[in-house]
């Protein structure tokens, strides 16, 4: 019998469990060690499940049949009254809908079934271009020339495009609010990446996850491409619930055909997405005031942890961008490379061995380049529950008022930061004599 590798695809030598995923269950084991560790390395929600799912699982906890792959009706209806309070959906009907056990089963599924080649833009969550290796297709990565708000340009863009076969047709990836960066595009960045798309006749798989998490206007590339824009998003980040693997895709008529290809792909692995867990959200959808209250206040308290993280790292000397999303910022420690580190992962490493701070590298889980000393920081190290009973929608809270209130409801923000900070101006001192030994 044939015995380790020789069972997998050549091209699946390396293949691994992902990063994000992986990262994670290192430090909870460290963790349940008893080893104290400020954990920035994880993109979970710090609230908890809003009342109206809450109870509208304990309602359904009986519901035990077998549902379509699009899902319940009502719930598809349900959801378009949803975004029709916060975007741009009108060219979509319940006729449009693939629902899956979260969104990244269906983005899996569309790039499987897909017959061309996928574009990527650096940098970008971990798990695109493995699920674009497991699926056997050809990708393209695109890195901007900008590395502040981490944007491609057109130029950017056309210079990889030029490479391309124009007879293969291709699929865009596109993410934003952006994971790592905590950047969400603005109305003219969609603008021009529609026109590119529309001019080159690519598809563009939006990846939405965190629009409602959005702290600016959030645009939806659908307004402006709508008819080669396949909206992918879920439950998983507003609405805290990212256990429960609940994510859906929105196709446009035109791409009817590719939509039917995805959901028969679903129909022969995932099967539908869990039926109790479709009649708690479609319950729960129905408190639509309790939910823009909700997302409101998330958005509030996360807004403060994101300006709070980039204030204390750009006064360290850290090159970072405000978040402008999400849970993430995109730091890097160029600066502050020290003696025995010449990648990300090493100096992760020395953050969680000297200051036992954990985040993520970027390079290579998130398509940075390898030396890069970027890392993914996810400001969500905190118990948010507290702090949601507590914010106030309407009150406007100045920079004080802001880092008193974190002190108060989100402590280990504050002294997880404190302890990078004090790492960062560690590493420089090392550097400095390093330097002036050489």
């Amino acid at each position: 019998m044939a015995t380790g590798s020789n069972f997998l695809r050549p091209d699946l030598l390396n293949y691994k469990t992902a990063a994000n995923l992986a990262y994670n269950n290192h430090i909870k084991e460290l963790i349940a060690g008893g080893r104290k560790i400020y954990h920035f390395g994880f993109g979970e929600s710090p609230f908890a499940v809003p009342e109206a799912f809450q109870q509208g699982l304990i309602e359904s906890a009986d519901r035990n049949e077998y549902l379509s792959v699009e899902g319940l009706i009502d719930l598809r209806r349900e959801i378009l009254a949803f975004h029709s309070r916060y975007d741009d959906f009108h060219h979509f009907t319940v006729d449009d809908f693939v629902m899956g056990a979260g969104s990244k089963t269906i983005i899996y599924h569309v790039i499987s079934v897909f017959g061309g080649e996928i574009i990527l833009f650096s940098p970008s969550w971990t798990s695109y271009l493995p699920q674009t290796q497991l699926s056997g297709k050809k990708s393209h990565i695109i890195f901007p020339s900008d590395t502040k708000r981490y944007i491609p340009s057109t130029e950017d863009i056309e210079k990889e495009l030029e490479k391309c076969d124009p007879n293969i047709r291709k699929i865009l990836v596109l993410n934003s609010p952006n994971n790592p960066t905590g950047i969400t595009y603005t109305e003219e960045e969609i603008k021009n990446i529609a026109n590119i798309c529309r001019k080159y006749k690519i598809i563009v798989l939006s990846d939405e996850i965190y629009a409602r998490l959005s702290f600016t206007k959030f645009t939806s590339i659908s307004k402006y491409y709508p008819e080669g824009t396949i909206v992918l998003t879920g439950f998983s980040k507003w609405a805290s619930i990212g256990g429960w693997r609940a994510g859906y895709a929105l196709f446009p008529k035109e791409l009817h055909s590719l939509k039917e290809a995805v959901s028969s792909a679903g129909s022969h692995s995932y099967t539908c997405l869990p039926t109790p867990i479709q009649y708690a959200l479609l319950k729960g959808l129905q408190k639509s005031k309790e939910l823009d209250e909700y997302i409101a206040k998330c958005k509030k308290v996360l807004s403060f942890a994101g300006k709070y993280t980039y204030s204390k790292l750009h006064d360290a000397g850290v090159d970072v961008h405000e978040s402008e999303s999400s849970y993430y910022c995109m730091p890097n420690f160029s600066n502050c490379r020290t003696v025995g580190v010449f990648d990300c992962q090493q100096l992760c490493d020395k953050f969680l061995e000297q200051g036992n701070v954990a985040f993520q590298p970027c390079d290579p889980h998130f398509l940075r380049p390898i030396g890069e000393l970027t890392t993914r920081l996810s400001f969500v190290n905190f118990k948010g529950q507290a702090a949601l009973d507590s914010i106030q929608i309407n009150k406007e809270y100045d920079e004080k008022e802001q880092e008193e209130f974190l002190i108060k409801y989100c402590p280990t923000l504050i002294e997880g930061i404190q302890a990078l900070v004090d790492c960062v101006k560690l590493f420089k001192i090392e550097k400095i004599i390093d330097d002036a030994g050489k």
